[in-house]
């Protein structure tokens, strides 16, 4: 499947706010995975850390609390590392991560980091492509033609480009508003919807029990 490389190599040039706003935006989308897969113990510390993950690029985080966050995830991680990389938990930690990783971008920004959250994401939905079209996801060798893209992953890409866009064109990256943040989550939750709507039609061709966001 072709990744969204244009996008992630524009992110060399962006701020370390401006990466955590892009890993952000990844994040909210992403949730709505987590938010119908996850059990409602889990989604209540998930959604606990991505509205923490939102309050980051305004500085209205506090520092020691993201410090804890991440490391409370790596812990939590381990203990819930699913045995099947395909399984139900597999992708509801996968999307957790992404949250937890905006908070690393935070911490120590790095354009790398940043995409990790974009092809996590990118991957992720691609899989759910695969098995809403009735196949599975294969091994692309080098030479071989790049397979097309599905639907929910198109949407990602074209989501990925706008928040980088809404990003470069700030006047100052380092210093963003509450408003410019809202605006960012608002244009994000359509994408999420559809990637919510996505996760429970993947979930029933595959039999997990589903939660509602």
């Amino acid at each position: 499947m072709a990744r969204n490389v244009g996008v992630y190599r524009s992110l060399q040039s962006v701020s370390g706010v401006g990466l955590t706003i892009f890993a952000l935006a990844c994040a909210e989308r992403g949730s709505g995975i987590f938010g119908n897969l996850a059990d409602e113990q889990d989604r209540e510390w998930f959604y606990r850390i991505l509205e923490l993950a939102w309050d980051v690029p305004v500085g209205e985080a506090d520092e020691n609390e993201l410090v804890e966050v991440v490391e409370e995830f790596q812990e939590r991680a381990e203990s819930l590392d699913p045995d099947e990389p395909d399984s139900k938990d597999f992708y509801a930690l996968q999307s957790a991560m992404l949250a937890v990783n905006t908070i690393a971008v935070h911490l120590n920004p790095s354009p790398m980091r940043t995409e990790t959250s974009g092809q996590t994401l990118e991957t992720l939905l691609g899989d759910f492509d695969f098995r809403l079209s009735g196949q599975r996801a294969v091994i692309v060798r080098s030479g071989e033609a790049e397979l097309p893209v599905g639907r929910l992953q198109q949407m990602e890409q074209t989501a990925q480009s706008a928040t980088l866009q809404a990003v470069v064109t700030l006047t100052d990256q380092d210093r963003v508003t509450r408003e410019f943040l809202d605006n960012i989550r608002e244009i994000c939750r359509p994408v999420r919807d559809e990637i919510a709507a996505g996760t429970v039609s993947v979930a029933e061709l595959a039999g997990w029990e589903t939660h509602s966001t």
